[in-house]
C-alpha cells in the first residue's frame, strides 16, 4: 500500500479552497473521502478522478475568455475607487 493519503488542509491548498469547505464536502459526499482513527483522509487517486469528473460532467473547462454579455443586475453605481 503505497498510495498517498491528504489531509483535508492538503486538499484545500492543493485545491484553493478552505479546509472547511473541503471538510464540509467530504461530510456532504461531494468529494470522496474516509476517516482512520476519526481522522478525515483523501486518496489522491480518488481526489484525482473526481475531479475529472467535475470537469467533464459540467461541459469541460471555462471558456479563456469571458463572454461578451453585458451584466443582467447593477450591481452599484458606485465607483470602485475613490476619485
Amino acid at each position: 500500500m503505497n498510495e498517498q493519503l491528504l489531509t483535508a488542509r492538503q486538499l484545500a491548498d492543493v485545491l484553493g479552497f478552505s479546509p472547511g469547505t473541503i471538510v464540509d464536502w467530504a461530510e456532504a459526499g461531494k468529494v470522496p473521502s474516509f476517516k482512520i482513527g476519526g481522522r478525515l483522509r483523501f486518496r489522491v487517486t480518488e481526489v484525482e478522478t473526481w475531479l475529472e469528473r467535475q470537469r467533464t460532467s459540467a461541459g469541460g473547462e471555462a471558456p479563456a475568455t469571458p463572454s461578451k454579455r453585458p451584466p443582467s443586475v447593477v450591481v452599484s453605481h458606485v465607483p470602485a475607487t475613490p476619485r
